[in-house]
């Protein structure tokens, strides 16, 4: 793809101060999150910044890419290339759909979402979805999923006191701005890609996808993503890739699928939203004339358990040693079936 490369103009060099300068949020959905017990809230992929600010309690903040954050009272974290994410209070918490992210929603004071069935709040988060604007020159694809906001720069309350009264949310979105720029100047990784020289959007529109396959990414979202018009970004990627850019998002995106299948730990539903695809139905379809079999079969081939029961099953026709002449046959070894428990005693006679 090095031909791409060289055919695109190579913007000049900048300071540091001049690529920060240009970076906004903007936008005024923000959200709390109440989280009752073991709880916890799935937040679908979009093409927005999201933050998560912790009021009190301990999350875990995990990225469909891999990134994951531990997070306590007063920390700020911020999914910079909107891909889908999951906060909980525990590991083994169950996800619930967070609805307030969904879609940007202008609001003045941040409503508040309660996640769980206890009666008990374990952890309060306050959190936002805004769009993002980059310096031409910077590539988010080559920007971490997640960036951990520096804490020594807001005392621990302040996004807290931050959110209430009226004009709440155009403050928490100035202030979030503010943070961003300070997360991207403190990283030394996003400082590196803020000061290179010389990009390949191609390049970096690949690693917009594999990164984040199930964000609804059209043809245009990713040209504007890497700088480029949609016809000229097209037509240099179908040459460079061999592909369409919709082929390859396809193509992640059931790659990023059967991986969630063949971990078994998943609903077919809940991977087909981790996917990209708003239906299981056209999920399934899709994944289908994909790879010429359904999820459901996939996670059957993958799963265990009928291993588990043939080996039971051999166990069971195995042939017992004669006993001796003379002496008590062995007793059979008992029918053992799914589900059921057995219990040895110690004892002889």
């Amino acid at each position: 793809m090095s031909h791409v490369a060289d055919a695109l103009p190579r913007p000049a060099r900048q300071s540091l101060s001049e690529l920060l300068a240009d970076v906004r949020l903007s936008g005024r959905t923000w959200c709390y999150g109440d989280f009752m017990g073991q709880a916890g809230c799935a937040v679908a992929s979009a093409d927005a910044v999201f933050v998560h600010a912790v009021v009190h309690g301990q999350m875990r903040l995990a990225c469909s890419g891999g990134a994951m954050a531990e997070l306590g009272p007063g920390d700020v974290a911020m999914v910079l290339n909107g891909e889908a994410h999951a906060l909980r209070t525990a590991p083994e918490a169950r996800a619930q759909p967070h609805e307030g992210l969904r879609r940007a929603a202008a609001s003045d004071v941040p409503p508040a979402v309660a996640f769980g069935t206890e009666h008990r709040v374990a952890a309060r988060v306050l959190s936002g979805r805004l769009d993002a604007a980059w310096p031409g020159e910077v590539s988010r694809a080559a920007l971490p999923a997640l960036v951990n906001v520096p804490t020594t720069l807001l005392q621990g309350d302040a996004m807290a006191h931050a959110g209430m009264g009226a004009g709440a949310c155009a403050l928490l979105t100035r202030i979030a701005e503010t943070l961003l720029i300070a997360a991207l100047r403190a990283d030394p990784a996003c400082r590196r890609v803020l000061s290179s020289e010389s990009r390949n959007p191609i390049a970096d529109a690949l690693q917009l996808i594999a990164a984040a396959p199930a964000r609804p990414w059209t043809v245009e979202s990713l040209a504007r993503a890497v700088g480029m018009g949609r016809s000229n970004f097209a037509a240099h990627f179908s040459h460079a890739v061999g592909k369409a850019p919709m082929e390859v998002v396809a193509e992640h995106r059931m790659d990023h699928a059967a991986a969630l299948l063949r971990q078994g730990r998943m609903k077919v539903a809940e991977i087909a939203e981790l996917a990209g695809y708003g239906s299981e139905a056209a999920f399934s379809r899709r994944f289908t004339r994909h790879f010429g079999t359904t999820p459901s079969q996939m996670r059957e081939e993958a799963d265990p358990a009928p291993r588990f029961r043939a080996l039971l099953a051999g166990a069971r026709n195995r042939q017992t040693t004669p006993a001796p002449d003379g002496a008590a046959a062995p007793a059979a070894p008992p029918q053992i079936t799914p589900g059921q428990v057995i219990i040895a005693s110690g004892r002889r006679d």
